[in-house]
């Protein structure tokens, strides 16, 4: 064979950056134009969008004897009220913990002195155990 064949000193050329973990050599990375790490397409939707829109859409409903455009949800929640207000045991048993979550009445007035001298009292005793000074 002659010295035309074979490329000239290719093992003394250096690479243009370090190869190694993470970085793999230039003849196998992803080529430019590739579909390859482009990710999520715009405009894809999930599940949950889908579910949203499917609860959310209107539709014309009797309610209270007058018809109305309300989410299929709101429309849901009336049914499923009706339901446990006729004394369906699986739908009160649905209803009140949806009434729990949502709908619990906060407590906005004042904490009684009691309450406050008893949690008072247990934070100093927290803190005597855990060996902090008493500063009062």
């Amino acid at each position: 064979m002659t010295d035309d064949e074979f490329p000239s000193d290719t093992e003394d050329q250096e690479p243009s950056y370090d190869v190694g973990y993470k970085k793999p050599p230039k003849h196998s990375q992803f080529k430019k134009g590739n579909k390859h790490g482009k990710g999520r397409p715009r405009g894809s939707r999930n599940v949950a969008t889908y579910v949203r829109e499917a609860l959310e859409a209107k539709v014309t409903a009797s309610v209270g004897g007058k018809p109305r455009k309300v989410s299929k949800i709101e429309l849901g929640l009336h049914q499923l009220a009706n339901l446990a207000s006729k004394g369906n045991l699986k739908a009160i048993a649905q209803v009140i913990p949806l009434y729990e979550r949502h709908c619990s009445q906060e407590n906005d007035g004042p904490i009684p002195e009691e309450e406050t001298a008893h949690d008072l009292e247990t934070l100093r005793h927290y803190f005597m155990m855990q060996g902090v000074a008493d500063d009062e």
